[in-house]
């Protein structure tokens, strides 16, 4: 289990994001593949917020572009200190408003930033929230991530709402089912095999399945049976006898 220490960036002296990181991992095995990004914004007079807070507010207008290049610098700087860690890991996440997304130039925006901190994107995924499902023209920024060399990863996919010609159309290389989905398993045949169709209709594009707040082991191994490939744990993660632990959140310092 890796140390925990704080990822922050100060603005003006006062503490701006803090971000941390929790493992996702593989199922059947146990070991950590990537690693989810969560962002934390510091406001001296509200106190910390989440992004489903502030984030909606900074949408209404470009201020979200410096926040979201700003966590997206100490994402970058944290896995440059996860490597000399000897950490294994092929990418971190990074959420990506819409707002942003859905610039004509989002790619090349990065690009011009990766250029400038001489950065590779092969390091880093791009988690899309699910509400670019209502959006139109998501499809060519996606794809042009996904051309550019970034990886992507559609987030909070609900067996309720699962329109499977959108998500074909926007080709992730990632999709996260959230928790409301894996709490379907042990319910009865009829939710299982929901659950296998939605998997299996993800495997059919290329992509891979992230399954949401996974409580033991015994639920992973299930998910493997059914074909998911990955998963995060819940906070309470029972694991068996001499298996995989339960990393905890990971910080690493930003100076």
């Amino acid at each position: 289990m890796a140390d925990s220490n704080e990822v922050s960036t100060t603005v003006d002296g006062v503490r701006a994001i803090e971000i941390r990181y929790r493992p996702i991992f593989q199922t059947g095995i146990g070991s950590t593949a990537f690693y989810q990004s969560r962002l934390r914004l510091n406001a001296p007079e509200m106190g910390v917020l989440t992004p489903e807070r502030f984030m909606p507010v900074l949408e209404h207008s470009d201020r979200c572009v410096p926040v979201f290049l700003l966590a997206l610098l100490q994402v970058i700087k944290a896995g440059e200190k996860f490597i000399e860690r000897e950490l294994d890991f092929d990418w971190i996440s990074v959420v990506m408003p819409l707002k942003i997304l859905l610039k004509r130039d989002c790619v090349s925006i990065l690009m011009d930033f990766m250029k400038k901190i001489d950065a590779s994107p092969d390091k880093l995924c791009f988690e899309i929230p699910s509400l670019i499902i209502d959006e139109n023209g998501g499809e060519e920024p996606m794809h042009g991530l996904r051309k550019a060399g970034f990886h992507t990863m559609l987030a909070g996919v609900d067996a309720q709402r699962f329109p499977m010609n959108k998500i074909a159309r926007l080709e992730p290389e990632y999709v996260i089912m959230n928790r409301n989905v894996t709490r379907m398993i042990g319910t009865g045949e009829r939710a299982e095999t929901c659950i296998s169709s939605m998997i299996s209709f993800i495997d059919s594009l290329g992509a891979s399945t992230v399954a949401s707040g996974v409580a033991s082991t015994e639920l992973s191994d299930k998910l493997y049976d059914l074909g998911c490939s990955y998963f995060t744990a819940d906070e309470g993660f029972k694991g068996k006898e001499g298996s995989f632990k339960l990393e905890r959140y990971i910080r690493a310092k930003g100076n």
